[in-house]
């Protein structure tokens, strides 16, 4: 569903509204969107390519035509607040990956956890430099 609505875009640390999300949409202001889907976040007059996360959590309090992304996120994408954005929920088909690779420093992972990790990180977005905690690695 492609909008041409825009929207302001609200920044958040970690831990906003009890939460490590890296996304916070209020589903008053975004009623087709539901847990699990792919959003894709891009300024009008960027040269940047689209933000695309995963809605991970509805919160109602946030302000009216707002989104909420994780500082962290914003800042490796560059993104500033209260800057306009358009937001457009995405086929999950069209942003697919089939291959990803992962680097770890001085850590020994087994068989057994690599696993888990694979598992855990299935149908879920990732970026460049993004820190994926699991297991206590």
């Amino acid at each position: 569903m492609r909008t041409t609505k825009v929207y302001k875009l609200v920044i958040h640390k970690k831990g906003f509204g009890g939460s490590d999300d890296e996304l916070v949409v209020n589903p008053k202001v975004f009623p087709h969107i539901k847990l699990g889907d792919i959003v894709e976040i891009a300024h009008p007059n960027d040269e940047y390519s689209p933000l695309l996360l995963q809605v991970k959590s509805l919160k109602e309090d946030l302000q009216k035509e707002t989104i909420s992304v994780d500082q962290t996120v914003t800042q490796v994408f560059r993104l500033r607040p209260y800057q306009d954005v358009y937001v457009n929920v995405v086929d999950p088909k069209d942003v697919t990956l089939d291959l990803v690779e992962l680097t770890f420093k001085d850590q020994y992972i087994g068989r057994g956890d690599m696993w888990r990790l694979k598992k855990s990180l299935v149908s879920t977005c990732a970026y460049i430099t993004q820190k994926v905690e699991f297991a206590g690695i």
